[in-house]
């Protein structure tokens, strides 16, 4: 799995997500049909887990690419200084989680099908498409309109794009860490310093 580390700039973020994209592809891919599709009654699946991360970058993908001025009247104007990766992964984990937020409405996965090796395929697929579509919305915006646009977040409040970015990073590998765990592997998520 990568390190995520720190990235700030939109090429730092963009390479990021790339390498991400990949790496959580490739730590997917790697468990049997049989165990992806498996978990304790009450725990997600790691087929859950990977639905949940597609459901949670498609309205980010979509979102970036919506005219600029849409975002403007749809949430307003940012009135803070955009926070680095660590204090966004600190606010969703030390408050949103710790407080008792969880994913609800249309983030919640639901995996229909067989458990098979073509069904886990197809759902690796639809990663690789949705992931492939963030990061070509992202290279439409400059570093500065990073900055400057709201994005709404259901337990964060609205958000900078840029933030919304680094949150998108960490939560993928927050589920991977999940996954890890269930499956009795060593965790590899990224903590902040």
């Amino acid at each position: 799995m990568i390190q995520l580390g720190n990235p700030f700039s939109k090429q730092e973020i963009a390479a990021a997500l790339a390498a991400e994209v990949t790496a959580v592809h490739t730590f997917f891919a790697a468990i049997p049909a049989a165990q992806f599709f498996a978990a304790p009654a009450g725990v997600w699946t790691p087929a859950d887990n990977l639905v949940h991360l597609i459901k949670s970058i498609a309205p980010v993908s979509m979102a970036l690419n919506l005219p600029k001025t849409a975002l403007r009247i749809r949430f307003g104007w940012v009135s803070h200084e955009t926070r680095p990766l660590p204090q966004v992964r600190h606010t969703y984990v030390h408050e949103a989680l710790a407080n008792g937020g969880q994913a609800g409405g249309p983030f919640l996965p639901e995996v229909t099908g067989e458990p098979t090796a073509a069904h886990q395929a197809s759902i690796l697929a639809k990663w690789q498409e949705k992931g492939a579509a963030l990061q070509a919305a992202l290279g439409k915006w400059s570093d500065k309109a990073l900055d400057s646009y709201l994005l709404p977040h259901p337990l964060l409040g609205k958000m900078t794009v840029r933030e919304i970015l680094f949150f998108t990073l960490y939560h993928n590998l927050h589920h991977v860490n999940d996954v890890q765990r269930l499956l009795h592997q060593p965790e590899t998520e990224w903590f902040d310093p």
